[in-house]
């Protein structure tokens, strides 16, 4: 029964070791990552709706309804990607064990080779003279060639480190899987928008894995948030002064974040991704500070806001306000539209003879991306891993033959790669041998 059951996980690894098979289940994941890519992932049901509508579907069928229902829309979390990915590790794990280590232990084996007209085969071989042998000996020693003899018989090979490489990738793509699987099921993504100056929790999540844990016993401090401008009155750079608390309220870390400087703890990296205007602050004739809404308009690429200061004595008699940016410019606008006044923060300017409006502060608010990737380190590690087995498939390995009959010593050899470094090697060893 044993012996059946034994033959029974032989053949299951043969079958799992098919290189065709392997090829078909790799280019159906290069689909789906093609899918994933092209089709924005994690996105909500009505942008999916707005950009993929049933009325004119792309290609006559891709609407939002068949993106959902195939989970065009979660590609890398739905249950089908995952099991491709484990029977694709399925069968890197079979063949490494049923082809690459098996191979491996064939290429350390003593191959002699008995036979002087086998030696013609080969496209590189000499002669020398049979007393020289001991010095051929000693010159593939000192290139560090694992040498043997058996009677008459030598075989030496080198650089079998360059036979690991394989391996290796299979390996680097096994971790690279687990890893990746690891980051999809434990980890989760986050989008916050928080006004300066507010304390915030992670609590709106656009992407979460199964096992995915928030971490509630810290919370964020949007301490300040301002924008830099090139000479050309474009944006250059967009910052955000945060500080991590404890639960009891104790800044733990402090970090000015920007774009591609995220703040990072513990594994929980917070990204700078957006900005916005929620409102701007103004007095009424050195009155309390009172506080205008702004709406963002978008068009043809550029952004502005625009908010209504209701009038103290006429209602409709009411001044509107545009925001094109942080630079402090404000331009204000009567109840017909008319451009009135084109202001700085910080300006009072008077509406008539009797009243005036300061302009004191913008409200603006951070876009926050908040990301934890527990298998990040697992992805890294298996990217190494790849680069090393590129450096080590570089490695030539070589062999070596010999057959001493009567007065000649027959040698041939051969090597994977860096073939003409071979064959010098070769020439060496016959000027060596002949000084």
């Amino acid at each position: 029964m044993n012996l059946i059951k034994k033959k029974l996980f032989q053949q299951t690894l043969k079958q799992l070791a098919n290189l065709q098979l392997a090829i078909s289940l790799l280019f159906i994941i290069g689909i789906l990552i093609a899918l994933g890519t092209l089709i924005e992932q994690d996105q909500t049901l009505s942008f999916y709706k707005e950009n993929y509508p049933e009325i004119n579907p792309i290609l006559g069928f891709i609407s939002w309804k068949f993106i959902t229902y195939l989970q065009l829309n979660q590609v890398y979390t739905s249950y089908c990607f995952v099991v491709l990915l484990a029977f694709f590790g399925a069968t890197l794990i079979a063949c490494t064990f049923t082809t690459q280590l098996p191979s491996l232990k064939q290429f350390r084996l003593w191959r002699f080779i008995k036979d002087n007209k086998r030696l013609t085969n080969f496209k590189l071989k000499t002669n020398f003279p049979r007393f020289a042998t001991n010095g051929v000996l000693y010159y593939l020693n000192k290139k560090n060639y694992h040498t043997f003899r058996q009677g008459e018989q030598t075989y030496a090979y080198s650089g079998l480190l360059g036979r690991f490489a394989p391996i290796i990738v299979h390996f680097s793509i096994l971790i690279l899987l687990l890893g990746s699987t690891i980051g999809s099921l434990s980890g989760y993504t986050a989008q916050e928008v928080i006004p300066r100056g507010e304390i915030f929790h992670v609590q709106n999540l656009i992407k979460s894995g199964t096992f995915g844990n928030v971490p509630q016993n810290f919370a964020w401090r949007v301490n300040d948030f301002w924008i830099t401008y090139t000479k050309e009155f474009k944006i250059n750079q967009f910052y955000s002064d945060l500080s991590l608390l404890d639960k009891d309220g104790s800044e733990i870390k402090r970090k000015t974040i920007f774009v591609n400087e995220p703040f990072v703890y513990r594994g929980l990296t917070l990204y700078q991704t957006d900005w916005s205007i929620l409102g701007v602050k103004f007095k009424f004739d050195n009155d309390k500070v009172i506080q205008v809404p702004l709406k963002k308009i978008s068009k043809q690429g550029r952004n502005f806001w625009f908010g209504t200061i209701p009038s103290r004595n006429d209602d409709t008699n009411k001044l509107s306000i545009v925001i094109n940016d942080l630079r402090g410019n404000i331009f204000i606008y009567d109840a017909k539209g008319k451009l009135i006044k084109d202001c700085l923060i910080g300006e009072k300017f008077f509406i008539d003879s009797s009243s005036s409006i300061e302009l004191n502060d913008f409200i603006t608010s951070t876009g926050l991306q908040i990301k934890i990737d527990p298998g990040i380190k697992t992805v890294y590690f298996s990217f190494f891993l790849l680069i090393l087995s590129t450096y080590v498939s570089f490695i030539s390995y070589s062999q070596v033959w010999g057959i001493e009959d009567k007065n000649i010593l027959s040698l041939a050899g051969k090597s994977n790669r860096a073939v003409l470094y071979f064959q010098e090697e070769f020439r060496k060893i016959k000027v060596r041998v002949k000084n």
